[in-house]
């Protein structure tokens, strides 16, 4: 056999193993996030039946009912002594407008597979205090993960977690997308949900600055070169590549022009990262008040004896965090201006921000 005959016959082989290995993860994500035979398309009473077992009412964090007695029922009982006679007496904080838009999702079984997806891998579970945390990047995520490895007893004390925040965010926690459709079913209604937000447009700045100015991840060179690539005129010289100065408007360009369902979870829009018209949260922070609020939650699911929620640090003042976002915003057109807050209009109106107006 030729030398070429021998590397197209080593091309089609794997070509083969990479076609196989994509069906059978697809497959297996099917299985893990959408559960045996729930397709969107399914009809019939037992589709009828899965997807009732997929309607997620607004629960408390109290004692499971009889009709969820099983496996997934002992494996929560093994957790935290009392948790699951704890009642939440907190006043809830929930969604300001609600979710009127016509096309908004009822309830998780309402979404597709790939809004599944992302919301169920943003959500962190924690059993022992039965509670899901959708985290939000940009907004107090980082500290709410150093409380969460207390909880779980990987440190003694948040302020004092020296790692590298890459490995960080990256390791091993556990998602509600690791869970079988039914043990998601259960923990989506009895365990308290929470998760924070920020103004959307001041969340935007922040991951441009963080991401583009200060610091340039593998994601942001992916990034940065696709925007160099779309907006940038003429052939991109070597600074270009290897040290992408990104402009604040080039920066805005893409993120208009890039659906939501594509965009970097950085900046993507709350609807997409945590699906609150569909997972119907108990309690929806924000971080201007992020101190008031996280107390608030710890003690709702009874940890406040067990971490502090750490401070903020003694530089952040609102005022000049406004000011820097204003800053910022004053570098694009109006038109764009325009653009872009209707690119984040929902979050506005449903978390009871106000829009931005020129």
């Amino acid at each position: 056999m030729s030398g070429w005959g021998r590397t197209r016959r080593c091309l089609f082989l794997f070509f083969f193993l990479v076609l196989m290995a994509t069906l059978l993860a697809t497959f297996l994500d099917r299985r893990v996030l959408v559960g045996p035979g729930l397709d969107d398309d399914t009809a019939g009473e037992e589709a009828g039946k899965r997807r009732e077992a997929l309607r997620f009412p607004a629960g408390k964090a109290g004692a499971p009912s009889r009709q969820h007695a099983g496996q997934d029922t002992r494996e929560i009982a093994r957790g935290r002594a009392g948790a699951t006679d704890r009642k939440v007496t907190s006043q809830l904080r929930t969604l300001k407008h609600g979710c009127r838009d016509g096309n908004a999702a009822r309830d998780v079984s309402d979404l597709s597979s790939r809004q599944r997806w992302s919301a169920l891998h943003h959500i962190i579970v924690n059993d022992e205090y039965r509670f899901l945390y959708c985290y939000v990047p940009k907004v107090a995520c980082t500290t709410w993960k150093r409380v969460i490895s207390v909880l779980e007893g990987r440190f003694s004390n948040p302020e004092h977690i020296p790692m590298d925040m890459y490995k960080f965010h990256m390791q091993n926690w556990t998602y509600l997308s690791h869970y079988p459709a039914a043990s998601v079913a259960y923990r989506l209604q009895h365990y308290y949900k929470f998760m924070f937000v920020r103004d959307p447009l001041a969340r935007l700045v922040s991951a441009f600055r963080d991401k583009f100015e200060r610091r340039m991840e593998a994601f942001s060179l992916k990034e940065a070169w696709n925007i160099l690539e779309k907006y940038r005129q003429g052939p991109l010289s070597l600074p270009d590549v290897s040290h992408p100065n990104i402009t604040f408007q080039e920066f805005v360009q893409y993120v208009v022009d890039t659906p939501p369902r594509s965009m970097n979870q950085h900046w993507r829009p709350y609807l997409d990262v945590c699906q609150p018209c569909a997972i119907h949260y108990d309690f929806v922070g924000h971080l201007d008040t992020l101190e008031d609020d996280a107390k608030t939650i710890l003690s709702a699911v009874g940890a406040d004896d067990k971490v502090a929620f750490p401070a903020r640090s003694s530089f952040y003042s609102h005022t000049s965090s406004e000011e820097t976002v204003n800053h910022y915003l004053s570098q694009i057109s109006p038109d764009l201006f325009q653009k872009l807050v209707s690119k984040y209009e929902r979050d506005y109106n449903i978390f009871g921000y106000k829009v931005p107006v020129r």
